[in-house]
């Protein structure tokens, strides 16, 4: 009686997932790629004058913003539709205790925010090019995650963006996450940054 529940149960299983649409595959691939984003980070800013300045990240995610990624695609040939790149956005909160930590400062890490590239529709077959680009932002002080962009610019007055401060990086090869051209912008201020681990 238990095994045929089991076997009704994996067969039902089985059938869900395989009725389930490649773009949903694809949502939930991009969501899953957001939550493998790097836990914590140490780099290095090199400085003109020979020194390096030193910070660090540490972050523990909590609720999605979207129910699922965003998305658009770029069809390259109205000849043949199946061929394209696809964009594809995400945006996560961050629990209280995520940081950046500059020397003695310590500033709130508040969300991701994830502008990713789908190359794997292109046709593109090279190994040279990324299959998955993903364009990385550790922002902090934006308790509403609702930048890059003041949605009230420039009617309002304020400054075209609304993050004072982030970390961004970017990642050409999901199985290892590693960060690359890491750049920080602190009060405004931007610096190009070197990954340590």
């Amino acid at each position: 009686m238990y095994i045929k529940i089991i076997l009704v149960a994996l067969v039902f299983a089985f059938s869900a997932y395989g009725s389930e649409s490649q773009l949903e595959q694809d949502l939930k691939y991009y969501r899953a790629l957001t939550l493998a984003v790097r836990k914590l980070g140490e780099f290095k800013i090199p400085l003109p004058d020979g020194s390096d300045t030193y910070f660090t990240y540490e972050l523990d995610q909590a609720d999605p913003i979207y129910a699922a990624p965003k998305f658009s695609n770029l069809v390259i040939d109205s000849k043949n539709p199946s061929q394209f790149y696809r964009t594809f956005y995400d945006r996560i909160f961050l629990k209280d205790g995520s940081k950046i930590a500059i020397g003695d400062d310590y500033l709130p890490l508040t969300c991701i925010f994830i502008k990713g590239q789908d190359n794997r529709y292109s046709g593109n077959v090279s190994p040279l090019f990324p299959k998955i680009i993903l364009n990385i932002y550790l922002v902090a002080n934006d308790y509403s995650c609702t930048g890059p962009i003041n949605p009230g610019w420039p009617d309002n007055g304020g400054k075209q963006e609304t993050w004072d401060t982030y970390l961004n990086y970017t990642v050409k090869d999901p199985t290892i996450m590693l960060p690359v051209d890491p750049e920080f912008r602190y009060r405004w201020n931007e610096f190009k940054a070197v990954l340590i681990k």
